[in-house]
C-alpha cells in the first residue's frame, strides 16, 4: 500500500450497478477496492487479501446470505478482526439486531446516502486501526512484562542461591553464571583486586580456557577492566576502533570482544573488582535492563563477599581471643596445657567420625569441625575463678569444695557470654559457651549445672564430655593414677546411655584406636622430655 491509499475495502454486492457505484466512490475517496458477488468469493478474498473493511450486502445469491457470510468470516481467526459494514433493504429492528449479532460493526438500510456510507467507512477504519494499535501496544507490553518478570525471577533465584554460599569461590561462580543467565553472553569474566590493590586477577570465567583465565592479571589502570575500575563507572560498548574485524579487540584484554558490558563489583565502601560480559548471542548490544541486571548481581555478590570478609575478621579475632583465654588456666595448673591440647585433638577425631557415619552427620559441617578444635580448649576456662587451694588440692575434695569446683561451668558461661554479646553472635564463641557450660551434663539428666536430659545438651558439649572423661581416665592426676586405654574404653562403654550419648559412644568405639595412638604419642613425648631433663 502506498502512502496515498487510505485502505483496502472488499465490496460484496451482487447488484453490478450498485457495486460499480460503491467502488467508484470509494476509489475517489482514496481507497483501493476488491469485489465479490457471493459468499464464496467473499470468503476467498477475505482470507487471501485481508482487507481493512468489508462492505457486505445481506441479500446475496447462492443460498448463503450476508448474515451467514458475516458470521462465517467472524468465526475464522484469520479474518475475525476485519470490520464489516452491512447493507440491506431490511429495516426492521430484528433484522438490524441479527446483523449486529452476526458480527457487523455498522448496519445501513437501503437506500442510503453515499456520503453517510463514506463517513461510516472512515469511522470504522479509524476504530479498527486504533484497536490494532492498542493490540500491538498490548503485545509489546506483554513482551516487556514477560522479559522483566523473567529477569526478576533470575535475580530472585540468584539471591536465593547467594544466601546459601559459604565460600568466595561459590560466590564467584554464582556471579558469572548469574550474569550469563541474565544476558546469554558467551564469555564472562570476574576480576578482583589483589591485596596490594594494584592489580586485578581473574578469579572466575565462562568461555575462556582455564589455563588462560587463571593466569590473567592486569594493572588497575590498563585495559577496559582497569579503566572501569579506575574511573568507577560502567562501560557498555559495541565495538572498539573502526569496527573492522581486526579492530574488534580491546587493548590489554585480547579475550574481550563485542558487544561488551564492563561494570563495577563493589560493596558499600570500596570497589572490589570488575565484571565483563561479551560475545552476546546475535551480536546484539546489551539492553539497559540487562545492564541493570548485571549491576544488581554485581552489587549483591560484592555485599555478600564483604559480609564474608567481616565474618572472617570477626572469627579470626574471636579465635585469637579464644586461644589466649584458653591458656590462662596454664598459670593456675601445670597439668592443664597438655590436657587442653589432647582434648582438642580427641574432639576433632570423634567429631570427624560422627560426620562420616552417624545420625548427627548433617549437623557436623566443616565449620563445626573447625570450631570444635578451637573451642575444645575452652571447656575448663571457668576454672580460672576457682580458688587455688581447691583447684590444685592433691587429695579428694570435700563436698563443699566439690560444690565450689562445679561452679566453674557457670563462671565460664558468664565470662564468655559477655564476649558473645560484643561479637555479634559469633558461631565459634557460641560453641565455646555451650562447651564451657554444658560439658559436665549427662545423657541421663544427672549431670550439672542444669541437669539437662538426653539431646537437650548441645552436641558439641556432649562430644567434649566423652573426650574430657577419656583424657581424665588415662592421664596422671594429683588425685588419681592413670589407667589404661582399655580400661577407659570399658568405662565409657559401660556409661553408654547413662553419662554419655549412645551415638557418640558408638562413634568413639569405631575410632578408639586413634585415641590410643594420640595418648601414646603424648606419653612418649613426655617420657622423652623426662629422659633428657632427668
Amino acid at each position: 500500500m502506498n502512502n496515498d491509499v487510505l485502505g483496502h475495502i472488499l465490496v460484496v454486492e451482487d447488484d453490478p450497478e450498485l457495486r460499480f457505484i460503491l467502488m467508484a466512490h470509494l476509489q475517489a475517496a482514496g481507497f483501493r477496492t476488491l469485489e465479490a458477488v457471493n459468499a464464496s468469493q467473499a470468503y476467498a478474498l477475505a482470507n487471501e487479501k485481508l482487507p481493512d473493511i468489508i462492505i457486505m450486502d445481506v441479500g446475496l445469491p447462492g443460498g448463503v446470505d450476508g448474515i451467514v457470510a458475516t458470521r462465517t468470516i467472524k468465526s475464522d481467526k484469520k479474518t475475525a478482526h476485519i470490520p464489516i459494514i452491512m447493507l440491506t433493504g431490511r429495516s426492521r429492528t430484528e433484522d438490524v439486531v441479527h446483523g449486529l449479532e452476526a458480527g457487523a460493526q455498522e448496519y445501513l438500510c437501503k437506500p442510503f446516502e453515499l456520503a453517510e456510507l463514506l463517513a461510516r467507512v472512515q469511522t470504522v477504519l479509524k476504530l479498527s486501526r486504533a484497536r490494532e494499535d492498542l493490540d500491538r501496544l498490548n503485545s509489546q507490553l506483554e513482551v516487556q512484562v514477560d522479559v522483566k518478570t523473567k529477569r526478576l525471577q533470575l535475580l530472585y533465584e540468584f539471591m536465593r542461591d547467594l544466601n546459601g554460599a559459604s565460600t568466595r569461590d561459590e560466590v564467584y561462580q554464582l556471579t558469572i553464571h548469574g550474569v550469563q543467565r541474565m544476558t546469554s553472553a558467551a564469555r564472562i569474566s570476574l576480576f578482583v583486586r589483589d591485596v596490594t590493590g594494584d592489580q586485578l586477577h581473574c578469579v572466575a570465567s565462562i568461555g575462556m580456557e582455564a589455563g588462560v583465565s587463571e593466569q590473567l592479571t592486569i594493572n588497575d589502570d590498563t585495559g577496559i577492566s582497569g579503566q572501569v575500575f579506575k574511573q568507577g563507572r560502567t562501560l557498555a560498548a559495541r565495538a572498539y576502533g573502526d569496527g573492522s574485524k581486526d579492530a574488534r579487540r580491546y587493548q590489554g584484554e585480547m579475550f574481550v570482544s563485542t558487544p561488551l558490558i564492563s561494570t563495577l563489583h563493589h560493596d558499600t565502601e570500596r570497589i572490589l573488582g570488575v565484571i565483563n560480559a561479551t560475545n552476546k548471542n546475535g551480536d546484539e548490544p546489551f539492553q539497559e535492563e540487562e545492564i541493570e541486571g548485571i549491576r544488581s548481581i554485581a552489587d549483591a555478590a560484592a555485599i555478600t563477599l564483604d559480609g564474608m570478609t567481616r565474618q572472617e575478621q570477626l572469627e579470626q579475632s574471636v579465635s585469637t581471643l579464644v586461644r589466649t583465654v584458653a591458656h590462662l588456666a596454664e598459670y593456675k595448673d601445670e597439668e592443664t596445657t597438655e590436657h587442653l591440647e589432647r582434648v582438642a585433638v580427641f574432639a576433632k577425631i570423634l567429631a570427624a567420625q560422627l560426620q562420616k557415619s552417624s545420625p548427627y552427620a548433617p549437623q557436623i559441617t566443616n565449620d563445626f569441625l573447625r570450631y570444635m578444635v578451637q573451642a575444645a580448649p575452652m571447656h575448663d576456662i571457668g576454672k580460672v575463678g576457682i580458688p587455688d587451694d581447691i583447684l590444685t588440692k592433691p587429695g579428694k575434695l570435700t563436698d563443699e569444695e566439690f560444690r565450689i569446683m562445679r561452679t566453674h561451668t557457670e563462671i565460664g558461661r558468664r565470662v564468655l557470654s559477655q564476649a558473645l554479646q560484643a561479637s555479634n553472635q559469633s558461631p565459634l564463641l557460641q560453641m565455646c559457651i555451650d562447651i564451657a557450660h554444658c560439658h559436665h551434663e549427662r545423657w541421663n539428666g544427672k549431670g550439672y549445672p542444669r541437669g539437662l536430659n538426653a539431646d537437650e545438651t548441645p552436641l558439641a558439649a556432649r562430644i567434649i564430655a566423652l573426650v574430657d572423661a577419656y583424657d581424665a581416665i588415662t592421664s596422671e592426676r594429683r588425685y588419681s593414677a592413670a589407667r589404661s586405654h582399655e580400661q577407659a574404653v570399658e568405662i565409657i562403654r559401660a556409661d553408654r546411655g547413662k553419662h554419655f550419648d549412645p551415638v557418640i559412644v558408638d562413634a568413639f568405639l569405631e575410632c578408639q584406636a586413634y585415641f590410643n595412638a594420640i595418648r601414646s604419642r603424648y606419653n612418649s613425648s613426655k617420657a622423652d622430655v623426662a629422659l633428657v631433663t632427668g
